[in-house]
């Protein structure tokens, strides 16, 4: 078994336990960077538990994805604050501002739901949709920047081809998508969307 078919066999293993209520899979010896590895588990298991939240009257959305760090706005379109909060509640230190530094766009923070793309290619953690190169924690953008019709939310689970080295499907968990936290189907990453007119463009790693 390839290592990304163990990968992938463990993040789906982490999605029915966490569903289940029980404690979550861990990393096996070999499999990829083990910190790295157990961080990108939290970032599921952290998403997962959230799904059915909802947001108050005016994108008033839970309080506690505001509580992680300076600079999240809230109200808010929410999308990116919850991306933001798993990966820094999980434990990942570099990752898109939540607001913008002095004197750039407003455009230039992870509130903005493309800015991930933008931030991902600066910092060469982006992957095309078109490389099928994804991984569970990784955050999975709609669109491009500056689009202002866009979305971004997380990959919990990966099905890859028999090689175990491109992925063919995935499912996601998205905060602000009808108002609240939503799990996805498995889904093919060819079309892959947040709606009919907005299509994945592709993924920014954690690490």
């Amino acid at each position: 078994m390839g290592g990304r078919t163990r990968r992938a066999a463990l993040g789906a293993l982490a999605v029915a336990l966490v569903l289940l209520g029980a404690a979550p899979a861990q990393a096996q010896p070999g499999v990829g960077d083990q910190a790295q590895w157990r961080i990108r588990q939290d970032i599921v298991d952290h998403a997962l538990r959230e799904v059915g939240q909802r947001e108050g009257n005016g994108n008033f959305y839970p309080e506690k994805y505001r509580d992680v760090e300076p600079g999240v706005l809230r109200p808010a379109e929410w999308c990116g604050v919850f991306v933001n909060w798993a990966w820094a509640t999980a434990g990942v230190v570099d990752k898109p501002s939540m607001r913008p530094a002095p004197g750039a766009s407003v455009l230039e923070q992870g509130h903005w739901a493309t800015y991930w793309q933008k931030w991902g290619k600066t910092t060469g953690r982006w992957k095309d949709i078109s490389e099928r190169d994804v991984e569970p924690g990784d955050a999975v953008v709609y669109g491009n920047f500056p689009d202002f019709h866009a979305h971004v939310g997380l990959v919990v689970e990966v099905k890859y081809d028999r090689t175990g080295r491109k992925a063919t499907h995935v499912r996601t968990v998205e905060g602000n998508f009808g108002d609240r936290v939503v799990y996805s189907k498995l889904r093919s990453i060819e079309g892959l969307n947040a709606g009919r007119y907005l299509k994945a463009t592709g993924f920014v790693s954690p690490f």
